[in-house]
């Protein structure tokens, strides 16, 4: 996959991030899903940048910004200005 997909890291069972995925997928807008537990330095990388430490689900990572609870609209936004 290429280095450019956002990454969406999510707890099970959140539907928040349950959400966001299918509307993603959805909307054909290529991402790969990956669980905080599965990853741990990508969970590390989500708590230095949420304000309170948290790993937050769910977490978009595009390029190097950091969207917490985005929206479908958000993501694409953040994709455009790559």
């Amino acid at each position: 996959m290429a280095d450019d997909v956002p990454i969406v890291y999510y707890t099970p069972g959140c539907p928040y991030s349950a959400r966001l995925r299918a509307r993603l997928t959805l909307a054909r807008v290529p991402h790969r899903s990956v669980r905080f537990r599965d990853d741990e330095a990508g969970a590390r990388a989500v708590r230095e940048h949420h304000e309170e430490g948290f790993e937050l689900s769910p977490t978009v990572v595009v390029g190097s910004e950091y969207l917490s609870n985005p929206s479908l609209r958000q993501v694409r936004e953040a994709i455009a200005r790559r």
